[in-house]
């Protein structure tokens, strides 16, 4: 029976570096650099393979999951690791290709590194779709900011709300005192024509995907939650991918850096803000959802039509949420708990729910 190999790879567009340790050894095999390219690779791994089992591991990076892909179609198991939980000892400031790939493989045969669940090539293409649509709006919300420091600039005001139809007509029309800064604003009111006409056209793309028969079933479950619509619900399936690899709602929540932080020592029990861990765009989305449950836990007519479309378990969360939410809320703000904070504790609790939503088989709260 082979022994296992533990590859360590750093990669770069250009090299590659690999560190191998051997199973129950502790000094490494070789640590080796060279080009990247398919050729080199395979050759390396197939000369590995004659020997050892291999198991491969590099850090997520701007490649994604393309040479992990690669890895498994010429039939090598490869895990993709998670930069920012790779143990690291504060006192080391050196840091080239050789440490990091050997000190990957290491780590990986001690078994101490966090391995990121990869996405499929669809749910990867889904995701780059929404992401596209959340970096047009930020640029769109980028160049609203430009418009306004120009009106400043030239002393001009508007009084009611801003970016109704209303407002974009008097922008329209505006007439400013020298050429160049007209200029300037046709620009940037152009820009934020086009932004917005390509962001209604990515909303109806990403509405037709939810529609499809892979994501229906799921984006109905969660729509039928308050505050919670088609674009929201496709950015949880998309960043998230699957629910079932989360045991319980805590291993949810830390995904999303929704629990709180320590630093405690002996006795001494500190607790801190949220970690801020793991992935950002779901939690600030999850933040703003939770807006709703502020208000009076009222059933509208939307949330009527979408609790229609889910079973009768799925409908008993979402109602049970909007109330639970409504409830702890206002508990937390009667305390004196900051509101900011109070949105930030009932939106772990919202993930919770959300959890115990996906999960194929029923799940109590």
């Amino acid at each position: 029976m082979k022994k296992i190999a533990y590859v360590g790879v750093d990669y770069h567009v250009k090299t590659i570096t690999c560190a191998v340790i051997i199973e129950g050894e502790k000094d490494f095999l070789n640590t080796i650099r060279f080009k990247n390219n398919d050729k080199n690779i395979k050759k390396y791994m197939k000369k590995l393979s004659e020997t050892y089992d291999l198991r491969t591991c590099y850090e997520a990076s701007c490649n994604g999951y393309s040479f992990q892909r690669k890895m498994r179609s010429w039939g090598y198991h490869c895990d993709v690791i998670a930069p920012s939980l790779v143990p690291k000892k504060p006192g080391d400031r050196r840091k080239n290709d050789f440490r990091d790939a050997r000190t990957l493989a290491q780590h990986y045969a001690q078994g101490m590194l966090a391995v990121v669940h990869p996405p499929t090539e669809q749910e990867e293409s889904v995701r780059s779709l929404i992401r596209c649509r959340l970096a047009m709006k930020k640029n769109g919300k980028s160049v609203k900011q430009q418009i306004n420091s120009l009106l400043l600039t030239q002393d001009l005001h508007w009084s009611k709300t801003k970016w109704t139809d209303q407002h974009r007509a008097w922008l329209s029309k505006l007439k400013l005192r020298d050429k160049y800064s007209q200029q300037v604003l046709d620009e940037l009111l152009g820009l934020l024509g086009y932004l917005d006409s390509r962001i209604q056209y990515l909303d109806k793309q990403i509405e037709e995907v939810a529609c499809s028969d892979i994501y229906a079933p799921s984006v109905k479950k969660l729509k039928a939650f308050k505050g919670i619509k088609t674009l929201t619900a496709m950015m949880l399936i998309a960043e998230i991918t699957d629910f079932r690899r989360f045991p319980n709602p805590k291993a949810l929540m830390a995904f999303l850096g929704l629990i709180p932080s320590e630093d405690s020592s002996d006795d001494n029990r500190k607790g801190g803000s949220i970690t801020k861990a793991g992935n950002s765009r779901c939690r600030l989305q999850l933040i703003e959802s939770v807006i709703h449950y502020t208000k009076k836990p009222v059933i509208s007519g939307q949330m009527q039509k979408d609790l229609k479309e889910v079973d009768s378990h799925s409908a008993n969360i979402a109602i049970k949420c909007m109330k639970r939410l409504h409830k702890r809320y206002w508990s937390l703000v009667l305390k004196g708990k900051n509101s900011n904070k109070a949105k930030t504790a009932i939106a772990r609790e919202f993930v919770g729910f959300i959890w115990a939503m996906m999960q194929p088989e029923p799940a109590t709260i």
